[in-house]
Order: structure tokens, then C-alpha cells, then sequence
């Protein structure tokens, strides 16, 4: 049997919903704001972390990220800490643009990209590659900061599943099934020899069926 390691607690937490199309890439680092439903959402969240002996706030210095931080601090009676290391994966001259319009003005760049995912690059970008990278360079940042505590960092879906294969070993390449909704928490716990997912894409109330 494996002995219990002691560990710290992240809780990855996926910004709440916005009303930005599906189908379009977000725009730059700033971005839209929560909709209603991204509102209640991270009330929720907020309600939901209360009690849970929180030590630190981490988020992205997007619109959307720290709206959905704001009423989580102001139960926990904490102030967050913007990291730019958590900001979304860049998609550079493809952002705001809809996949039918990538197809038409840089098809070239779509069949690249669908033929090697994790590494082609739009121009002035990042591959999912280069986000890991920054993700690797927060999580340790974070266990050194915070040892033996628990930390909530607001972020992307981008950042969360990078987080998740990489604690889990999961190759790079399958990062996409892993799913996380918007208003989500995804709970790791690192330990000294290995990293336990507690929890994926927990919303709140109830994932629904």
C-alpha cells in the first residue's frame, strides 16, 4: 500500500460563462466579460470554496478570469494575486477570427495545425507547447510559495488541461478530451513522489447528466 504523502492543494478554477461565440477565438488577453450566467456562477464558487481554509488567490489578468475571482476573494476575505504565467493559450493572428474564417484567410496554417496540434504555431502565437511551458514554470512556483496549503488559481480551460496531463503523465497530444466547463473546479493534490487528481471539472450545485 502507498503511504499518504503530504501534499498541496491546487484548485484550478475555469472563469465563468461569457456570451463570446463558441466558434470565434478570444480576442487578445483581455477579452469579454462574465454574462449573467458567468456572474452566478462565480457567486457559487465563491460560496462553494467558503470555510475551505484557502491560503492564496492565483488568476489571470484577463476581464473574465478576474470577475470570476473577485466574489471568490470576497468570501474568503482574501486578495488575489494576478499572474500573467495563467493567462489563456495566445492564438495570435488567428484571435477573434471564427475557424471558417481561419479556413478561408490561412488554410495553409488550419492543416498544419490539424496535422500537428501541439506544436504548429500561428503567427505572433503560442503552441500548446509553449503553454505548458508556462503552466510548469506556476505549478512549482505555486507548491514552493504555498507548501502544505491550498491555493485556488483562476484560469482557462487551455491552462487547466495542460495542468491536468501533466500531473497525470497523459500525453500532450490527448489534452483535448479532457473537458472543462466554464464555472468549473479541478482539484490536484501534489504530493512529494506523485500528483492526485481529486476532482475534474466540478461544478458547483451538480455537473449536469
Amino acid at each position: 500500500m502507498r503511504t499518504k504523502e503530504p501534499s498541496t492543494t491546487l484548485i484550478f478554477i475555469r472563469h465563468g460563462s461569457t456570451d463570446f461565440p463558441e466558434d470565434r477565438i478570444y480576442i487578445g488577453d483581455n477579452g469579454p466579460n462574465l454574462n449573467k450566467e458567468g456572474r452566478l456562477q462565480a457567486s457559487r464558487l465563491g460560496e462553494w470554496l467558503t470555510g475551505e481554509d484557502i491560503a492564496a488567490v492565483l488568476v489571470s489578468p484577463c476581464a473574465r478570469t478576474i470577475e470570476t475571482a473577485t466574489p471568490v476573494v470576497k468570501k474568503l476575505e482574501l486578495e488575489y494575486k494576478v499572474m500573467n504565467e495563467l493567462k489563456e493559450r495566445g492564438f495570435g493572428i488567428w484571435e477573434g477570427l471564427t475557424f471558417k474564417e481561419i479556413e478561408d484567410r490561412y488554410p495553409d496554417g488550419l492543416s498544419r495545425w490539424k496535422s500537428d496540434p501541439i506544436h504548429y504555431t500561428p503567427e505572433d502565437g503560442e503552441s500548446i507547447v509553449d503553454l505548458q511551458k508556462r503552466i510548469s514554470s506556476i505549478v512549482p512556483y505555486a507548491i514552493q510559495e504555498y507548501k502544505g496549503k491550498r491555493i485556488v488559481i483562476v484560469t482557462h480551460m487551455g491552462p487547466v488541461r495542460v495542468a491536468v496531463a501533466q500531473a497525470l503523465q497523459i500525453p500532450l497530444m490527448n489534452y483535448r478530451y479532457l473537458q472543462i466547463p466554464p464555472g468549473s473546479a479541478t482539484r490536484i493534490d501534489y504530493g512529494v513522489t506523485a500528483a492526485n487528481l481529486v476532482y475534474l471539472g466540478a461544478i458547483p450545485g451538480g455537473n449536469r447528466p
